[in-house]
């Protein structure tokens, strides 16, 4: 696949650009034929001196002036990391073949002619990406099979302008979208190729690092899905919204205001938990009877938590005639989680023994039977692989059975055996673990068994690129014939904040399918800010949720 890139100067490129140009550099799918650069580059003077004018000729010089100005604290604060070798990707670039393009601009569109786009069409283009030049016009949207594709960093149905990350915020969206889409003539209204969500933070500054460096896991599986036969891009929708544009002085204030109340609250935060015994976001367990879908939640009651503790991620499993609670145990002294287990009786745990200890973080015990044994894959990223541990004597004793994804920080991983006997793994990682959190990507696998020699990739993998449910909130369960996953909901700038209970309606080698049939809120107990777990087991079920704070 022949690719060309409207790319800017080499030392402008941020990590999230040079991230998806090392992926195209080392698909041996892919090849990158041409760079486009701007040739007016070396003509204008874009100098300190010149924006100062443009500054000063600015209708909204306040407003640019405070945005300039918070801007450069909050970058400060949140500097920008590289994860790859800029200088290697930098000396691979200076081989490509580069031609320069003087397009007309009019204001802030860069109208191209049709000698442009002939000039282009002789490379035999698949793909256009757009990394430079502002508001694309006339006849280069022609110029390649595919079209230009190009990132809006912003979900287009509800946001289009900018600046990126900022809006989200001030208006107090749950999530931030980002849209990748073949150019139209249509300001951020081009063809619809895929889109993704994600957690915003109360920093635009951060949030729009955190979208752009995502953003590169869409680009990768869109280029996955049109080799293999799927590109459909879909006309975008009516937009009722204004165009976002700089906000005026006042809302930058307000914006201003609750950026540094957010910072002050951290800080208040850390004191407190340094000089007393306040545990914020405090995980503790509840548990049910009967059928969870049908539940009614404010009837429950907390498990009563241990001094310097929370527990979380709870998994049931049925040992002779009891059922006993499997859970991460996190303790705040040396801020590491263990896993630990208890039996179930009545609404509490009692009888919690330490069963899985190791010098790395350990939680998310999925624990389920195969045949007459029991097995347990315990969430451990930082040892960078997946284990799956077998019981020997139930339920201290474990031996490590099987192992896989080498080198990989992978977490929350579940095995779901579906009607037809197949086995399937469900799980979360980064696409780049530096700058990206787990809980926007959820990749599925089929295996051959537990042993996991051979692993087969879904081909939409990552099957699901949103915050708001690609995480696993506990084991697929089964109830009135179909099949559940249960998701975390990463919304409002905090993990964890709902459960998701989403129905499998499709899944296979080349699709996955789910329908989020509803959403629980963590307001059915005084005091909660989240919730994120649940496991049923035949009439019984366990959830965790979370305390604002806990003494």
């Amino acid at each position: 696949m022949r690719i060309a890139i409207l790319i800017k100067n080499f030392d402008m490129l941020e990590n999230w650009e040079l991230r998806i140009i090392e992926y195209i550099l080392q698909e041996p799918t892919l090849n990158l034929v041409l760079l486009v650069k701007d040739g007016r580059r070396e003509r204008l003077a874009d100098g300190f001196a010149v924006k100062i004018k443009n500054l000063l000729k600015s209708k909204k010089i306040a407003s640019r002036f405070l945005f300039a100005i918070q801007k450069r604290v909050e970058q400060r604060i949140y500097k920008k990391r590289f994860t790859v070798d800029k200088s290697a990707i930098i000396k691979q670039l200076e081989d490509i073949k580069t031609i320069y393009l003087y397009p007309k601009r009019i204001n802030y569109v860069d109208r191209f002619s049709d000698i442009d786009r002939d000039i282009l069409t002789e490379y035999n283009l698949d793909i256009i990406l757009r990394f430079e030049f502002n508001i694309i016009r006339g006849a280069i949207l022609e110029a390649s099979r595919y079209g230009i594709w190009s990132f809006h960093h912003a979900d287009n149905s509800i946001n289009r302008g900018g600046p990126a990350g900022f809006w989200e915020i001030v208006l107090n969206q749950p999530v931030v979208g980002v849209t990748l889409q073949v150019l139209t003539s249509e300001l951020d209204g081009g063809l619809i190729i895929d889109k993704a969500y994600f957690n915003r933070y109360h920093s635009f500054v951060k949030t729009s690092q955190h979208i752009l460096e995502s953003s590169v896991s869409l680009f990768i599986k869109n280029i996955k899905r049109l080799q293999s036969g799927y590109f459909k891009p879909t006309k975008s929708l009516v937009y009722y919204n204004p165009l976002y544009r700089l906000p005026d002085p006042w809302i930058l204030l307000r914006y201003i205001f609750g950026f540094y109340m957010n910072i002050s609250m951290k800080v208040i935060k850390r004191l407190s938990i340094k000089l007393s015994n306040i545990r914020y976001r405090c995980w503790s367990l509840f548990i049910g009877y009967g059928q969870f879908m049908t539940s009614t939640l404010y009837r429950l009651t907390p498990v009563e938590l241990p001094k310097n503790s929370f527990w979380a991620d709870p998994f049931i499993v049925k040992y002779k005639s009891d059922y006993y609670i499997f859970f991460e145990n996190y303790d705040y002294r040396i801020n590491k989680g263990k896993i630990s287990c208890g039996k179930i009786e009545g609404n509490t745990i009692v009888d919690v023994v330490d069963v899985l200890d190791r010098d790395y973080h350990l939680s998310y015990p999925h624990i389920f039977r195969d045949n007459d044994d029991i097995f347990m894959i315990p969430e451990s990223h930082q040892n960078r692989r997946l284990d799956i541990y077998r019981c020997v004597k139930f339920p201290l004793e474990w031996e490590l059975y099987s192992s896989a994804f080498e080198g990989e920080s992978v977490v929350d991983a579940i095995i779901h055996t579906d009607s037809c006997g197949e086995k399937w793994l469900f799980l979360n990682k980064s696409s780049n673990i530096a700058t990206v959190p787990f809980e926007n990507e959820l990749y599925i696998y089929k295996i051959d068994s537990l042993k996991m020699n051979k692993i087969v990739p879904h081909r939409q993998n990552p099957v699901i690129i949103d915050s708001s449910r690609a995480r696993n909130g506990g084991a697929v369960f089964e109830y009135e014939n179909e099949f559940y996953r249960p998701s975390q909901a990463s919304i409002d700038t905090l993990y964890g904040k709902a459960l998701n209970i989403n129905r499998i309606k499709k899944l296979t080698l080349d699709e996955y399918e789910e329908e989020t049939i509803t959403t629980v809120e963590p307001n059915f107990y005084k005091n909660l800010d989240g919730i994120h777990h649940m496991h049923q087991l035949d009439d019984v079920f366990v959830i965790d949720a979370s305390y604002k704070y806990l003494v």
